[in-house]
């Protein structure tokens, strides 16, 4: 008996996979010229508020550093001889050392990385569209969800980073696009591979393929179908392996170092190994509420409908699958299950910091519920009036709070790009003038100065620094762990926020020598709150961001007035 004749007599369905309406020619021209307006729109911004481009943030910078080291044949290093594994997006770091293999410039440079990231949000614009007309069967709500995707401010300010963040949600909605239409063929195993790969673009994505697993369990157990699991898990394993080896091999651990500086020690498992059970019960049932909470907080900036439009998209996609008329359960299980799981594994300030930079391909995936919630919502009315008029009443507001989402946001971003130029990258340009070729820096914010001042870097927070986390961990007053570290270093200067050591604010051995200060800060990471100003929770008026006032400073040592120890032997006074 062959297996397709074994399944028939079990009562066992095989998955044929499923397929979405065309797509017009004109449906794709019209989602990517939506998100050539966006970039055009963001980049005017930010020109109008600088003199020369920039990124919103300084770990672009990070990205940019590591891509021309490795475009120069020093590997995976920030600086040159010390590879470490401080690239959370090893795949993106390879697209822009790419870039870097025909320019040098740096401002070229931050163009190019701008244009990529615009390409790859309008990649998951486009297969987003794909999505939603698989779900719907409508290809007018696949445009709808193109152009959603297209046009959300976060994705604006996604292009602008100098980040993975269109990277993720391309792979992201590709390798679903894949699993959704595929069956048991190479198409399935091209989703799995896609999925794996995301992980090269954001580590959270290490996630996905369990959210697959028990879809697939799902569907066998209470379908009786027989989506592919094994061959898909194979072929996810192939593509993820050689991060967890290439990681290994850098940093002596099989994930990236920035999640064991930032995030090694507050998540679930630290808890449970120090046995400190108080923690480990506030992380399992208060963190991923308060992730969640966060996606949603995160969705109302971008666009209030979005908050109100999911919850109906994942109630409809589920009722759809409780009557047979939806396959599978994953885009629900991905929404609800997704965010809160990185509140377990990875937590840090939420996921919704930077511009939601980390839950990039989440925030496309709610765009694609969303419009296909109220896609099977409007078809559920009888009333052809009522239908074309909800929906003139639903897109009125969608245009309109992405049109005011879409210029606050680009204004903000603008004004991130200042605050970034003037102060750690005028900075970064100053240590390139006004210190020795050999010297060795000491800073918390790494990326314009390991870019522009071609010096040694110490990274106090551990990012690219591995041995300072053992100090970090260990320090039992704020900055103590810093200071023992750099007295045992000896680094010839500091570029910091004073915040981090208050120690060196009265220390002998610590001279200020120079300083930068920003008095209307947009860009920093803690104070960066965007509030969305709207009436009757549906209408924008705008989306507002309090600066804050910076320095940052920079300190010369001198570690012969240092009351401590000498020097460790074998060490120079810089540290090597």
């Amino acid at each position: 008996m062959t297996g397709a004749a074994a399944r028939r007599q079990s009562g066992i369905k095989p998955e044929p996979g499923r397929k979405a309406p065309p797509i017009p020619w004109y449906f794709t021209v019209a989602i990517c010229a939506a998100a050539l307006l966006v970039f055009l729109g963001f980049l005017w911004a930010e020109l109008r508020h600088n003199t020369r481009p920039g990124f919103p943030l300084d770990d672009s910078w990070i990205h940019l550093t590591f891509a021309r080291n490795l475009s120069q044949g020093w590997g995976f290093a920030f600086n040159q001889g010390e590879p470490v594994a401080g690239s959370t997006a090893p795949l993106w770091t390879l697209v822009l050392a790419f870039f870097h293999l025909f320019t040098r410039n740096p401002w070229a440079m931050v163009i190019l990385a701008k244009v990529a990231g615009a390409l790859l949000v309008g990649t998951a614009a486009l297969f987003a569209c794909r999505i939603t007309a698989l779900l719907t069967g409508s290809r007018w709500a696949g445009l709808a969800a193109g152009l959603g995707v297209a046009t959300l401010s976060h994705f604006g300010w996604a292009m602008m980073s100098g980040m993975e963040v269109g990277l993720s949600a391309a792979l992201t909605l590709a390798g679903l696009y894949c699993y959704l239409s595929a069956g048991r063929g190479w198409k399935a195993l091209l989703g799995w591979g896609l999925l794996g790969l995301a992980a090269y673009a954001r580590p959270e994505s290490l996630m996905l393929p369990g959210l697959l697993v028990l879809d697939v369990l799902v569907r066998r157990l209470v379908r009786k179908e027989r989506p592919m699991l094994f061959r898909g898990l194979a072929v996810w394993l192939a593509a993820v392996v050689p991060f967890f080896i290439l990681n290994f091999a850098l940093s002596g651990s099989p994930f990236p170092q920035t999640f064991i500086a930032k995030a090694g020690y507050h998540n679930l498992f630290a808890a449970l190994s120090s046995a400190d059970f108080s923690d480990f019960g506030n992380r399992l049932f208060r963190t991923p509420v308060f992730y969640f909470w966060d996606l949603v907080l995160h969705l109302w900036r971008a666009n209030p409908l979005l908050a109100w439009l999911l919850p109906v998209g994942i109630v409809l996609l589920v009722v759809r699958w409780l009557r047979r008329n939806e396959a599978s359960l994953i885009i629900p299980l991905l929404l609800l299950c997704y965010v809160p799981l990185m509140g377990l594994v990875v937590p840090l300030y939420g996921p919704a910091v930077q511009g939601g930079r980390y839950i990039g391909n989440m925030t496309a995936l709610a765009v694609v519920a969303s419009v296909s919630g109220t896609a099977l919502l409007l078809s559920r009315l009888r009333s052809r009036p009522s239908r074309l008029g909800l929906l003139a009443l639903l897109a009125a507001l969608a245009a309109w709070n992405a049109g005011a989402t879409g210029i606050a946001t680009a204004r903000n971003s603008g004004l991130e790009v200042s605050s970034i130029n003037r102060m750690q990258v005028n900075l970064a340009q100053s240590a390139a003038e006004n210190t020795p070729p050999d010297a060795v820096v000491a800073c918390g914010d790494i990326g314009a100065i390991g870019y522009f001042s071609g010096r040694r870097v110490i990274d106090v927070v551990g990012l690219v620094t591995p041995e300072m986390v053992g100090y970090l961990r260990s320090q039992k007053v704020w900055g103590q762990g810093l200071l023992e570290f750099l007295a045992e270093r000896r680094p010839d200067f500091a570029i910091i926020f004073p915040d981090l050591c208050p120690q060196l604010g009265d220390a002998p051995f610590a001279l200020p020598v120079a300083y930068a200060k920003v008095d209307d800060n947009y860009a920093s990471k803690f104070f960066f709150t965007p509030r969305a100003q709207v009436l009757a929770g549906l209408i924008v008026t705008d989306v507002s961001v309090e600066p804050v006032p910076s320095v940052m400073v920079v300190f010369r040592f001198d570690w012969t007035q240092y009351p401590g120890p000498a020097p460790a032997q074998g060490l120079s006074p810089s540290g090597r």
